[in-house]
Order: structure tokens, then C-alpha cells, then sequence
């Protein structure tokens, strides 16, 4: 496995749920990590924990979550929006698991990646032996639906989901792939900051062409930008972007299972990072009421994507944790 070069991973695809779901798949052992990305990562975001995992002696499933990547892209309408659904999502990943006959992993995930990885524990708990989450606190479910506006409202650095629910951003992200995913995939101190994230300007004036002539930033490398250049012109922003339709649906799905105020009592790792201006270490300060049996770890001089910008780092916290939840493992 050589993490510059995605053709040296092992590649698999299975379909489940009417989806074809492309997958890395490496290693042989009998415990299984499974590594779920976020927005607008791939699997290939996982590239520097991929063989360090494997070294600790895991087998890593790391798949294109539905939409994302070489995994199907069903366009949908806005009736059948529940088949991007947190939960929908989660039947895919663990329909990967069935039909390699694994029954249980610990889950591991950054961004989107991480809701996935906390709401897997609810809606498939025998499945799930532990939750590792980068950047991405547990919330559980509130007593109230939950509305977009009303957590832009709150948190005016998301106002950037408002926006790619619009027409507008699909066709802005469609027509400007290369300088979208430039301008987002970026060391901490080296960031872009376009209209598209703006807390002030109207979503209807947004646009990636307001970053327009920014350099690639030294995070990563042109070879590895043209690969997640590549990856997103197969389906487009759309799929992803469907993610960002679902607050309310996902509050009805989870509501209706039973999930507010849920506790989770599995062992948990969070990591959080100083400087990432989506979610802050502050949004975890809370998460010891709903998981007792939860380590916290914080990474320094780091940014949304510390997986690539720290990866020594992130391993380290990795490879502690699980040396507690599987000390007989060669870590």
C-alpha cells in the first residue's frame, strides 16, 4: 500500500440495496475497523490510516459511502431524499459487513463520516464495538425536530449547509470540481476562504469562483488532487450533496426508533483539533453525559483534515486507544 497511489490499495465492490458500493478492502484479520469518510472525501481520505491499521494488525473496510466516489450515485427527487438518510446510508455500510460475513468492528470516522460512525452504534449496536470520531462530537437526538435554519441560526459558521441545499450550489460545484475540492482540501493555516463558506453573503451571490487562481495547498499533492478530481467526475456533487437535504429527515427516522437523549455505553475515542472552524473541540465539552466510557484526545496546530496534515499524530491516538479495547492485538 504506498497512500500516494490509490490503485495500490485493494479494491472491491458489492451491491446492496439496489447499490453497487465500492469498497478498499485490506488486511486479513478478524478485527475489523471500518473507516467511513465525510464531505467531499472519498475512501481515499483514509490513505495514511489504511496500512498503519493493518501494520496494527486490523482488516480495514474503508468504502465510498452511497453517492461518493466509484459507489453508485442514485439520483433521487426531493420525496425519495430518505435514501441518503443517515440510516439508509448506514444499511449500505453494513450490508459490506454481511456480505463479508463480519459481525462486528469498531467504526471509525471524520466529518460526515463521524455522524455515521455515532448513529451506527444506535441503529446497528451488535455490529458496532466501539466508535472512534475525528472532529466530529456525538449529539444525540434532541426531543425536537430539528431544523437547518434553525441551526445555521445558532451556529453561523454552518451556513454553508443552507447553501448546498440550493440548485445553485450543484451547478456552481459541478462547473468548478478541480477549484472546489482545491480550495476545501487544505492545511489549516493555508485556508481559502471562498464565498461558498461565507457566514454573511446571501446563498443566492455565493460561488467557488470567488477562489478563483488560488494555488493547491501543500497538503496535497497534484497527483492526489487529480485522483479526487477524477473520483468526483464520475457522479458529481450531487449525491454528497443530498447529505445536507436530511436534518429533518434524519430526526423522524431517529425519532422513531426510540434515539433521543440516547447513551451510548461502548468505549469511545474523540479526537478533536485546534483550529477547525466547522467543528471545534468546544462542540465535544458535553459528550461525557452520553458517553461514559468515553477518552478524549486533541491534536495541536491542526485543522479539519489532520488525518493528512498530522497523520503521525492521528495514528499515535489511534494505536493507544485500541491498545485498550484490544491489548492482546500486535499493536
Amino acid at each position: 500500500m504506498n497512500p500516494k497511489d490509490p490503485s495500490s490499495f485493494n479494491h472491491r465492490f458489492t451491491t446492496v440495496n439496489n447499490n453497487k458500493i465500492h469498497y478498499v478492502d485490506q488486511g486479513n484479520s478478524d478485527k475489523v475497523i471500518v473507516c467511513v469518510h465525510g464531505f467531499p472525501d472519498i475512501w481515499y481520505g483514509w490513505r495514511h490510516q489504511i496500512p498503519f491499521l493493518v501494520g496494527l494488525g486490523y482488516r480495514v473496510i474503508a468504502p465510498d459511502v452511497r453517492g461518493y466516489g466509484q459507489s453508485d450515485s442514485p439520483v433521487v427527487s426531493e420525496k425519495d431524499l430518505a435514501s441518503y438518510s443517515t440510516k439508509s446510508l448506514l444499511k449500505d455500510i453494513v450490508g459490506v459487513l454481511d456480505a463479508n460475513n463480519i459481525k462486528r468492528a469498531v467504526w471509525l470516522g471524520h466529518d460526515w463520516g463521524g455522524s455515521l460512525v455515532w448513529r451506527a452504534a444506535l441503529y446497528h449496536p451488535t455490529y458496532v464495538e466501539s466508535v472512534i470520531a475525528v472532529c466530529t462530537p456525538y449529539s444525540p437526538t434532541p426531543p425536537q425536530k430539528v431544523y437547518l435554519k434553525d441551526i445555521v441560526a445558532k451556529h453561523p459558521n454552518w451556513t454553508y449547509q443552507a447553501f448546498f441545499r440550493t440548485p445553485e450550489a450543484l451547478e456552481d460545484l459541478n462547473s468548478e470540481k478541480e477549484l472546489f475540492l482545491m480550495s476545501i482540501l487544505r492545511n489549516h493555516g493555508d485556508m481559502a476562504r471562498s464565498s461558498v463558506m461565507s457566514t454573511k453573503i446571501p446563498l443566492k451571490e455565493r460561488t467557488i469562483k470567488s477562489v478563483k487562481g488560488i494555488k493547491r495547498s501543500s497538503l496535497i499533492s497534484k497527483e492526489e488532487l487529480d485522483y479526487y478530481v477524477q473520483q468526483y467526475s464520475i457522479h458529481g456533487f450531487a449525491g454528497p450533496l443530498n447529505q445536507y437535504k436530511t436534518h429533518e429527515i434524519n430526526w423522524d427516522e431517529e425519532n422513531e426508533a426510540g434515539f433521543v437523549g440516547k447513551v451510548l455505553e461502548i468505549p469511545c475515542l474523540m479526537i478533536t483539533v485546534e483550529n477547525d472552524p466547522a467543528l471545534p473541540a468546544a462542540f465535544t465539552k458535553n459528550m461525557h453525559k452520553y458517553i461514559p466510557n468515553l477518552t478524549k484526545k486533541h491534536i495541536m496546530d491542526a485543522g479539519h483534515w489532520v488525518l493528512s496534515e498530522r497523520p503521525n499524530e492521528a495514528n499515535k491516538h489511534l494505536k493507544d486507544f485500541l491498545q485498550t479495547i484490544h491489548p492482546q492485538n500486535k499493536l
